[in-house]
C-alpha cells in the first residue's frame, strides 16, 4: 500500500494523507465534470507548487510542459502512460515523475475513469500545455 503524505496544502493546516484507500469525499466531481473527457480541479497552490485533482475518462494529446516539472500519484483507476519512448501501465498507488520537456500523455484504460493527484513545480497556471501533434497515437 502506498500513502502520499502532503504536508504543504494550503488551506489544509497540518498536512493531509491521502492513499488510494483514503476517503476522499471533499473531491467529489459535478456532472458538467464528470461528462468531460478530463476534468481538471485546482485544489491550491503555494509559491513553489500547485496541486490539481484530475480525472481522465478519455485521454490526453501529446504534449509537454516547457517551464513545469510534474508529479502525478494514481488515486483510482487505470491509465497507460506514453512518457517519451516508454509505454507504462498504471495503478493506484503508482507514482510518476514527468520532467519539464518531456513529451508525454495519458489513456484511461479502466470501465471507470481513473484519477490523480497532480503536483506541479512551478504553479501550473494552464499556459504551458504546449501540444505535440508529430507524434503518433497508437499503444503497443
Amino acid at each position: 500500500m502506498m500513502t502520499l503524505l502532503l504536508v504543504s496544502c494550503g488551506s489544509t493546516v497540518g498536512g493531509r494523507v491521502i492513499s488510494p484507500e483514503s476517503d476522499v469525499s471533499d473531491f467529489a466531481w459535478t456532472a458538467e465534470e464528470m461528462a468531460k473527457p478530463i476534468a481538471v480541479r485546482r485544489r491550491h497552490a503555494t509559491a513553489e507548487t500547485s496541486v490539481s485533482l484530475i480525472r481522465l475518462a478519455g485521454a490526453e494529446q501529446p504534449h509537454i510542459h516547457k517551464d513545469h516539472d510534474l508529479v502525478v500519484v494514481v488515486l483510482s483507476g487505470s491509465a497507460r502512460l506514453h512518457l517519451g519512448q516508454r509505454v507504462i501501465d498504471v495503478r493506484p498507488g503508482d507514482v510518476m515523475e514527468i520532467p519539464r520537456g518531456v513529451v508525454h500523455w495519458a489513456e484511461n484504460t479502466g470501465r471507470s475513469a481513473s484519477e490523480v493527484y497532480a503536483i506541479f513545480s512551478p504553479p501550473f497556471d494552464g499556459q504551458d500545455h504546449l501540444p505535440v501533434p508529430s507524434v503518433k497515437l497508437t499503444t503497443p
